[in-house]
């Protein structure tokens, strides 16, 4: 080859080389950003054990939920065979028409209390492009009635017997096993039992899970009682979540025996120190009504 092609040759590589280099540098500058990506699962169910969790059904989905708690471990434990031989039994349905949306009612067989409920999620933790929340956050709401007999001997209206729970649940996945709530509460009791009582009840919720398998995963909370009230004590439980499909059980051990929202918050009378302890599990069930569309 001529002497002058070489020359020509060698110059020109470089220039490719760097037009080469430069085009990509292009590309990657217009190449979109990383898409918005959500957390999910934060917890396994949409009860951490008897606390509300910022999770809610898919959109068109129905979720059924069955609760039971034994009796106390110390109450005869042979003779009631460690609290088998007794039981509370509450029951829920809810839906979600929307994702964010879901409202249920249901039925505890502690005091015969009858229940409506709605939570609304609002923000959602996120990663990605543009701004993205840190955490999850939720309003839950309910309202019971105990259908009960008043045994006082007074005279009481239909509510007398209903009382109200508002929380604020605000939850973070740390990671892949990590997740912790906090959601401030307040339930506001239409009667109360004495005069000392406030009708207004504040409490802060804690709630935490460590997923220590793809399927199973420790849970534990707290309500921490800002009205302390004698006779009442922290409602304190730990379990463990066990997925299986369209199943999800939650086996526990609690020192709150009733499921309805006010009971178990700010009247649970049992004490851990005292082994007032019962054995209980939730097991929910989710049913599709309305198939989502693919696009």
């Amino acid at each position: 080859m001529h002497p002058l092609k070489w020359a020509l040759l060698a110059l020109c590589f470089p220039l490719a080389l760097w037009a080469q280099d430069d085009l990509l540098a292009e590309l990657e500058a217009i190449a979109p950003p990383p898409p918005k990506a959500f957390t999910y699962a934060t917890f396994k169910g949409t009860r951490i054990i008897n606390q509300q969790s910022v999770e809610l059904p898919a959109s068109g989905v129905g979720q059924f939920v069955i609760g039971h708690r034994f009796g106390a471990l110390n109450d005869r434990p042979l003779y009631n065979l460690f609290g088998l031989d007794v039981a509370q039994i509450r029951f829920e349905y809810s839906y979600s028409p929307v994702p964010w949306l879901n409202v249920g009612a249901g039925r505890s067989s502690g005091s015969k209390t009858y229940d409506g409920f709605g939570k609304v999620r609002f923000t959602r933790q996120s990663s990605g492009t543009g701004f993205n929340w840190p955490f999850t956050a939720a309003y839950y709401t309910s309202a019971t009635i105990v259908t009960t007999p008043f045994s006082d001997g007074f005279t009481h209206y239909f509510t007398d017997r209903m009382a109200y729970t508002h929380q604020l649940l605000v939850a973070r996945k740390f990671n892949e096993s990590f997740s912790l709530q906090l959601a401030p509460t307040l339930v506001h009791f239409n009667l109360v039992q004495t005069a000392s009582e406030p009708n207004d009840q504040w409490g802060l919720a804690l709630g935490g899970r460590y997923k220590f398998t793809q399927r199973m995963a420790l849970t534990s909370e707290a309500m921490l009682r800002f009205n302390p009230i004698d006779g009442y004590s922290t409602p304190v439980s730990v379990g463990v979540d066990i997925e299986t499909g369209g199943h999800v059980f939650q086996f526990h051990l609690t020192n709150a025996r009733s499921m309805a929202d006010p009971q178990w918050m700010m009247q649970t009378p049992g004490k851990w120190s005292k082994g007032d302890i019962f054995l209980g599990f939730n097991i929910s069930r989710v049913f599709t009504h309305v198939a989502p569309e693919y696009k």
